[in-house]
């Protein structure tokens, strides 16, 4: 079976992170104008979008580890999934406001569950029937958390996106929106798996389960994020001044 961090896996991070480094890099130093930043959004999430859809297909034609294959499976049945669909189409709609209150819980939830994915994608690896990660719902089901990370920071180093930690509580509104829709499909659809509610976040444990572990830990996750975000930039800019009256004085 195929593990994190073995050859093609390693291969992948090698790959996708520098990519993701300089594109952001460019991204950055390049898209001044609206319409540039606009192209360079279009771009990542139109590409985001059709490989869900890719992965999606590939699930619903072929199955994954724990359900058979289904039409149903083309509906998103995880908090990334979710995410990965709706982060693009919000991209688009919203084209004129990318700090709705919707981003305040997509963002934050494409970063973490694309980060924790792409290191440790221990729920995606071993597809039946693909022998390493190149295979299509392997591929990708790892490039999707990916793209879904990679557009999430696009939308920050933009400023088209503003992180505030007095938003949290949109984190927690989102995290409810989701169980809701993951219980929908669990009573009326009969997708036992759906936003994995009833698996524990740690294995082993009855208690500790994504229902409630899963929101708690990332609404903490965003908080910290959130202040990051927020007063780094401050931080070093009052350090940059520091440091230029000192020169100035010393002159």
């Amino acid at each position: 079976m195929e593990k994190a961090f073995e050859l093609s896996h390693i291969l992948y991070l090698v790959l996708l992170v520098p990519a993701m480094i300089v594109g952001l890099i460019l991204i950055k130093k390049y898209c001044k104008t609206k319409k540039s930043v606009n192209i360079a959004l279009a771009i990542t999430a139109g590409t985001l979008f059709l490989i869900i859809i890719l992965n999606r297909i590939g699930l619903a034609v072929w199955g994954d580890k724990y359900n058979s294959p289904d039409i149903r499976l083309m509906l998103p049945f995880s908090y990334c999934s979710f995410t990965s669909y709706f982060l693009p189409i919000f991209v688009f709609a919203l084209w004129k406001n990318r700090n709705h209150a919707v981003f305040h819980f997509l963002v934050y939830t494409a970063f973490l569950g694309g980060l924790a994915a792409t290191i440790m994608p221990a729920q995606i690896l071993n597809m039946p029937g693909d022998k390493n990660i190149f295979g299509l719902r392997t591929l990708t089901g790892l490039l999707h958390h990916t793209l879904g990370m990679f557009l999430a920071l696009v939308l920050i180093v933009t400023n088209e996106f503003k992180p505030d930690w007095r938003k949290t509580w949109i984190w927690f509104l989102g995290c409810c929106v989701m169980i809701t829709f993951g219980m929908f499909q669990i009573q009326a659809l009969g997708m036992e798996n759906s936003m994995e509610m009833n698996k524990p976040f740690i294995d082993g444990s009855k208690f500790f389960t994504w229902y409630w572990a899963g929101p708690l830990i990332g609404g903490g996750f965003v908080m910290s994020v959130a202040l990051f975000c927020e007063y780094f930039p401050k931080w070093i800019a009052k350090r940059r001044m520091n440091n230029a009256e000192l020169r100035g004085n010393t002159k």
